[in-house]
């Protein structure tokens, strides 16, 4: 069995696919320029990935006839979303992107992280239909931990907290040093980013809504802890994360230009996901505005035609 393994992890180090319990990951601080072009695969992110979906499918399928959760799937549309999200997920966390971002490029880190928060949730949090989201509700720890983490407030704290957090010099070096912990600042990410977004695209009955000006006043909040970070970076007069300062410098790309342009992704391009956001949640409220005063109208109308009728 030991020799099966042993000819295993060879046979896979070949193929660039990173074991879960291998935690002797390539230096690609002293790489060559072009070892970020490794097409790897690490198990554990596929293995997480797979086990979603299956999931999701069974969920959508089997549980849902079994256990009468809804008598149709709902909207195919949300299946789309849902599978992109995991589809964004695994380009994020695999392959170029993970070793530009964890041995490269202060920049692709951003794009790594822009792709989770703003990408991967959202899609992810769409294709969850309303049937599904009460039958997880009906779930009595669920349900606290929904009412808890529904309130806007406290979403925009956890979530921007958590974005400082990781931010902060040591503790984002700290996660380029240690893998593990670049695992737990992952995580931190999706599941706020989950959080942040939960209560704005879903649209499960039992779930409460806030007033839409009142979401479009969030989505601009939103907006104000990023762009300031952003800022923070872009006009920095020297590098703030060191963990790139020893890595290959690919594509003539100083450590400062680097760091500039890590910034402005998160000033510029982080903004538009969620002004956007305002844009639709704008749409929704006039469209609602819309069919309310046609059913008013409708029943006034209605009142005219009835027996007595004034």
């Amino acid at each position: 069995m030991i020799a099966l393994l042993l000819t295993a992890r060879s046979a896979l180090a070949h193929t660039g696919v990173v074991l879960p319990w291998d935690n002797s990951e390539f230096d690609y601080a002293q790489a060559p320029p072009d070892a970020w072009k490794v097409l790897d695969l690490h198990v554990s992110v596929v293995m997480g990935i797979a086990l979603f979906c299956w999931l999701y499918y069974k969920a959508m399928g089997d549980w849902r006839v079994r256990y009468g959760w809804s008598a149709v799937t709902g909207e195919p549309w949300r299946q789309r979303a849902f599978y992109a999200g995991q589809l964004v997920l695994f380009c994020s966390l695999n392959g170029p992107l993970h070793h530009l971002s964890d041995y490269y490029l202060f920049s692709a880190h951003m794009v790594q992280h822009l792709l989770l928060n703003l990408v991967w949730a959202p899609l992810t949090v769409l294709g969850l239909p309303p049937w599904l989201v009460e039958a997880a509700l009906g779930v009595p720890w669920l349900r606290r931990v929904s009412d808890f983490f529904g309130r806007l407030p406290v979403k925009f704290v956890v979530y921007n907290g958590v974005l400082y957090f990781w931010h902060v010099p040591y503790m984002y070096d700290l996660a380029l040093r240690v893998h593990n912990w670049h695992i737990v600042e992952h995580l931190g990410f999706m599941t706020t980013s989950v959080i942040a977004w939960f209560g704005l695209l879903c649209s499960a009955p039992s779930l409460p809504r806030s007033h839409r000006f009142s979401q479009m006043l969030y989505l601009f909040c939103m907006t104000l802890p990023m762009k300031l970070l952003g800022a923070i970076i872009t006009l920095a007069d020297q590098p703030i994360y060191t963990g790139y300062l020893r890595a290959p410098r690919i594509w003539e790309i100083s450590p400062m230009l680097d760091q500039e342009y890590g910034g402005l992704l998160m000033w510029l391009p982080g903004g538009i996901v969620l002004w956007s956001s305002m844009i639709y949640v704008f749409s929704q409220w006039i469209k609602e505005e819309k069919a309310e005063r046609a059913m008013e109208v409708a029943a006034h109308m209605a009142s005219f035609q009835r027996p007595g009728g004034q």
